[in-house]
């Protein structure tokens, strides 16, 4: 097996200049990788948020200037209390942030367990609702790792 040879002083100094500018780069600034990427992740949150207030059937009731209720409807069995539509919609209504009041999956019957139940059209609707309220709150920062613990 033979290794790749640089051959000649410029090869040598070009290969060397490029690593020391690819060294410095990642060592110059996590803090402007991090600041791209969190440039570039608000944006996929706000273009996010934009389809899905547009695609989705979430309501939206203001209880007052601060108090918002929003529900939607699914079919399928209860997975989580959490929607990106509800968050887009949730944002939409308070742009400064906001905290949870309560969330809920309300139905009048049982709940299904399981997607085969669901088959046939059996009774798996729920409806989903937050109560919400407007404060002066920070969004999490976009990250491609999901949440880390601090």
């Amino acid at each position: 097996m033979k290794m790749v040879e640089f051959k000649g002083s410029f090869m040598q100094t070009s290969a060397k200049t490029s690593l020391l500018a690819i060294s410095l780069t990642l060592l110059a600034g996590c803090s402007s990788v991090t600041g791209g990427l969190d440039a570039v992740g608000q944006g996929v949150v706000s273009l996010s948020d934009k389809l899905q207030s547009m695609t989705s059937d979430v309501q939206v009731k203001k209880i007052d200037d601060d108090n918002f209720k929003l529900s939607e409807l699914f079919y399928e069995p209860v997975g989580s209390l959490d929607s990106l539509a509800m968050r887009a919609k949730a944002r939409e209504s308070c742009p400064k942030g906001y905290t949870y009041q309560s969330r809920q999956a309300k139905k009048a019957g049982e709940f299904a367990y399981s997607h085969e139940q669901c088959v046939g059209g059996n009774g798996c609707g729920y409806t989903l609702e937050w109560n919400i309220k407007c404060e002066d709150v920070p969004y999490e920062p976009f990250t491609l790792f999901g949440k880390t613990q601090s």
